[in-house]
């Protein structure tokens, strides 16, 4: 899913629709292959007054990039771990975790394709979903069938670019235990240059920007004789376990990446392999 850089005269307003879910997986994966943006449109980078250091503002991704590897290398693997999150109430929201190589640069050439995996997740009716999927972009993507996941699972992906030509992917819940991989042959076009690796939340497209979910939703407990104080349970989305590999074997930390926001988040980056995306409520 390509990321859409935040231009003030052509923010994607959708204004009078109505969302509505993609109920079936073609739905799903058609908006994968879409731009963030209107084609043709204007794209610049906005950087917050208040932002840190490598930080700026997108308007569909929130998280870290580490924008080129060292000199003269790619990057070739790409791992990070977090929990299926826990959504607050509401008639329709979603998003999308993952990690991937080779998404960052296309906005400068236009030429790049983006090796990813992930898991969708929404909420339609106070009913949440998930979903874990793969991707070669510009290839669609596609399901990993069969791979059940709940709140509050911690998943782990792994890709693997073993030439410019093939990957493997590997998923892990490793709070069941369940286990998949993929092997992909790259699209044919537009060519896979890897020099960056991403770890992001993204408030994706599918007729029209959808509503971004609450995933640092606050909830209640409940009794029935005798309550204590409420409970706040805070969920937020954190990468960890993060890191990515280069084809000289250079392992590359996230403390010197790039720290990417929507208006709507918080992205810090923790330590050396773990950064957190915190929602911020209007």
């Amino acid at each position: 899913m390509k990321l859409a850089l935040v231009a003030l005269s052509t923010l994607l307003v959708v204004a009078g629709s109505t969302f509505a879910r993609p109920s079936t997986f073609v739905e799903r994966s058609l908006r994968r292959g879409s731009p963030g943006i209107p084609t043709g449109a204007a794209q610049r980078l906005e950087t917050p007054s208040t932002a840190a250091a490598h930080s700026l503002l997108s308007s569909n991704w929130a998280g870290v990039v580490l924008v080129s590897p060292p000199a003269g290398e790619n990057f070739t693997e790409v791992i990070g771990s977090f929990t299926a999150p826990t959504l607050a109430p509401s008639s329709y929201t979603a998003a999308s975790a993952w990690v991937g190589i080779d998404g960052w640069t296309w906005r400068e050439t236009g030429l790049n394709g983006l090796f990813q995996a992930g898991i969708d997740f929404w909420m339609e009716d106070n009913e949440l979903t998930y979903d874990a999927w793969y991707e070669w972009y510009p290839d669609t993507s596609y399901n990993f069938t069969g791979f059940d996941i709940s709140s509050g699972d911690v998943l782990t992906f792994r890709l693997v670019a073993t030439s410019d030509l093939e990957g493997t992917i590997y998923l892990e819940n490793e709070t069941t235990g369940q286990t998949a991989y993929k092997v992909l042959d790259a699209p044919p076009s537009p060519p896979f240059e890897a020099p960056n690796a991403e770890w992001i939340m993204e408030d994706f497209f599918s007729d029209g920007q959808v509503p971004l979910a609450d995933f640092g939703s606050v909830s209640t407990r409940s009794c029935v004789v005798a309550c204590k104080a409420d409970i706040l349970h805070i969920e937020h989305i954190v990468f960890t376990g993060a890191s990515a590999k280069t084809n000289a074997g250079t392992i590359v930390d996230l403390k010197n990446g790039t720290v990417i926001n929507l208006t709507r988040t918080d992205v810090s980056i923790d330590s050396d392999s773990s950064a957190t995306i915190k929602y911020l409520p209007a």
